[in-house]
């Protein structure tokens, strides 16, 4: 199922780079920053209807999207920070196959920190490698900012 939707993101993405050029790329990183926006905000609401609040140590527990074998992956957790490397994942492996790693990187570019931001506006994102920047690994790391708030 990941590589279907790699697949279909690459062709609508392709189109409408095609269609429209640079307004287009970056329509689709709004869109994009849009979609990780809105799962964000549902991881959210998923801790929230389990009495948990948006903290770092509820990201990942709510988090909306189920780790197949497909991904091979690490992860270290600290009180503020969660550090993850992906050495594996079926998007990339599928954009680069295809050779589409210019589409994917208008969906990995953004979709991170969106979805940590909607998930905390002061949970932070940093993505340190990438995969589909010929990286060994894509190593990210979320940091939750110290605030009054928080």
């Amino acid at each position: 199922m990941f590589n279907l939707a790699a697949e279909l993101f690459a062709e609508v993405a392709k189109e409408i780079t095609k269609e429209f050029g640079k307004e287009g790329e970056e329509a689709i990183r709004r869109g994009v920053r849009n979609f990780g926006k809105k799962r964000g905000e549902s991881i959210a609401r998923r801790a929230a209807a389990d009495g948990k609040s948006n903290t770092i140590e509820n990201y990942l527990p709510y988090y909306d999207m189920e780790r197949s074998e497909l991904f091979q992956y690490d992860t270290e957790e600290s009180e503020d920070t969660i550090d993850q490397h992906f050495y594996q994942c079926p998007f990339a492996e599928t954009w680069i196959k295809n050779g589409d790693q210019k589409f994917g990187k208008l969906y990995c570019d953004e979709v991170d920190d969106a979805i940590s931001k909607g998930f905390n506006p002061c949970l932070t994102h940093t993505c340190h490698t990438h995969l589909l920047y010929g990286d060994s690994c894509c190593h990210m790391s979320f940091t939750l900012k110290k605030t009054k708030k928080t």
